[in-house]
């Protein structure tokens, strides 16, 4: 069920229209049916919107209001693999540790790491997520039954009775007439592109193709590697990005995660294709990949988003701890404390990262959204004295900061109690699930 809710003289943080952060204090918002039916000071007219019908209230004191987050690049259940698969280099990480413990992946498994992951986020302000990863029908009913917004991949391949790969529209087909029309609104279809490096050549435009066809947006893996770089150079005579264009690709929506080695070249096939970067800077750091250049992106004109990546490669889905990360490396890698401020970080994580998901209507408090916001408390010592709202929720806040999550008009935590997930009951099934993967 869906509560009527006003916040009372709460302090506001959020993206505008033109995704300049703003902040209001002493702030009253209305929550109806799932969405955002006032937001600004004027007390009595929050409540008049109730039209005299019953509503909950919240009291702002010593807390914080802000869209909840969109974590734009992971892979849920790799929550199993966690602190299993550390201090390797990407290409070692993948084909030596991570790929033969997915050989044992099944749909339970699947969805037992996809609900830790879920609990996870959610503790921790996010409320949106896109997931990249096998047994896409776990991920997306767990995402369902948590009430959680989810871009989820479905990947089209398969093996004929000869032990050749051919792709199968029908799977995607079925999975966009199953899930994209769900009537929770909750959940997006996309098309799992791993990287330009890990399929046959011959497979890329046929995938490409389908895209197209079917309007269907991509996740993918871009230029998250020198060793990538050098291998695709050596190969198709082009970078990674630009030789996916090449393919036909970025015709649809795509989120391209990591990006961290991009030239000018790419930086434009990206930025002309609208294509979202999700970037992962603790992940990218822990596998020793290297340090995307956001000033750059930004000044090419590409669209940002953050994401963490899986926990086998940053081992937490806190998007605080990224949003922190992401913005110390980038003014120390330039050498400019002005460089990517706390408001650009805030927005990556909310109303940019949303759009890129393909939930448009969230991402910001303002009237007509979706009522999709966290509650951060400001009474903790690591928040006190609290200062600039946008400062401490970037530089001081962690997720344990987070009281509360709303996603789509319905409290996914409240006053920190998990109220969609069986958080006890999940923590045992994971423990389990991990010893199967990692005997």
């Amino acid at each position: 069920m869906k509560p009527s809710v006003l916040f009372k003289k709460i302090t506001v943080v959020t993206p505008d229209e033109n995704q300049i952060v703003k902040t209001m204090t002493e702030a009253a918002v209305s929550i109806i049916n799932g969405k955002i039916a006032y937001c600004g000071q004027d007390e009595d007219e929050a409540i008049r919107i109730f039209a005299g019908y019953p509503y909950e209230i919240c009291s702002g004191q010593d807390r914080i209001l802000l869209p909840a987050f969109a974590n734009t690049h992971g892979h849920m259940a790799m929550t199993l693999l966690r602190n299993q698969a550390d201090d390797y280099a990407l290409q070692p990480w993948l084909f030596q540790v991570i790929f033969p413990r997915e050989n044992r992946l099944t749909h339970d498994i699947v969805a037992c790491g996809s609900r830790l992951a879920l609990a996870e986020m959610i503790r921790s302000g996010t409320g949106a997520a896109a997931d990249m990863y096998y047994f896409q029908d776990a991920a997306a009913e767990a995402a369902l039954d948590a009430g959680f917004r989810l871009n989820f991949c479905v990947d089209v391949k398969r093996q004929d009775p000869d032990g050749e790969t051919i792709v199968d529209d029908q799977i995607l087909s079925d999975q966009i007439r199953q899930y994209s029309r769900h009537p929770s609104g909750l959940l997006r279809v996309s098309m799992l592109i791993h990287s330009v490096y890990l399929y046959a050549s011959d497979l890329y435009p046929i995938l490409a193709s389908l895209a197209r066809q079917m309007d269907c947006p991509v996740q993918v893996h871009v230029s998250e590697t020198e060793q990538e770089i050098t291998d695709c150079l050596a190969k198709y005579h082009q970078r990674p990005a630009c030789q996916l264009e090449n393919f036909g690709f970025f015709a649809t929506p795509t989120i391209a995660a990591h990006c961290v080695h991009l030239d000018d070249a790419e930086r434009a096939v990206l930025a002309r294709h609208s294509v979202l970067v999700a970037h992962c800077p603790a992940s990218n750091l822990k596998l020793g990949s290297g340090v995307a250049d956001l000033p750059a992106m930004i000044k090419a004109g590409i669209r940002l988003g953050i994401g963490t990546d899986g926990a086998a490669s940053n081992n937490n889905l806190d998007l605080y701890k990224d949003m922190r990360l992401a913005s110390f490396l980038a003014k120390g890698a330039n050498r400019d404390a002005a460089v990517m401020p706390a408001a650009d970080l805030l927005t990556m994580a909310t109303s940019q990262g949303m759009s890129g998901l393909g939930f448009s209507h969230s991402g910001r408090i303002a009237a007509g959204m979706d009522a999709d916001l966290q509650i951060v408390q400001t009474d903790r010592p690591e928040m006190v004295p609290q200062g600039n709202p946008v400062s401490a929720l970037v530089y001081s806040a962690d997720g344990a900061a987070v009281e509360s999550l709303m996603v789509d008009g319905r409290w996914l935590m409240y006053k920190r109690e998990l109220q969609t997930l069986d958080e006890e009951r999940l923590i045992a099934e994971a423990r389990q699930a991990a010893k199967i993967l990692n005997q």
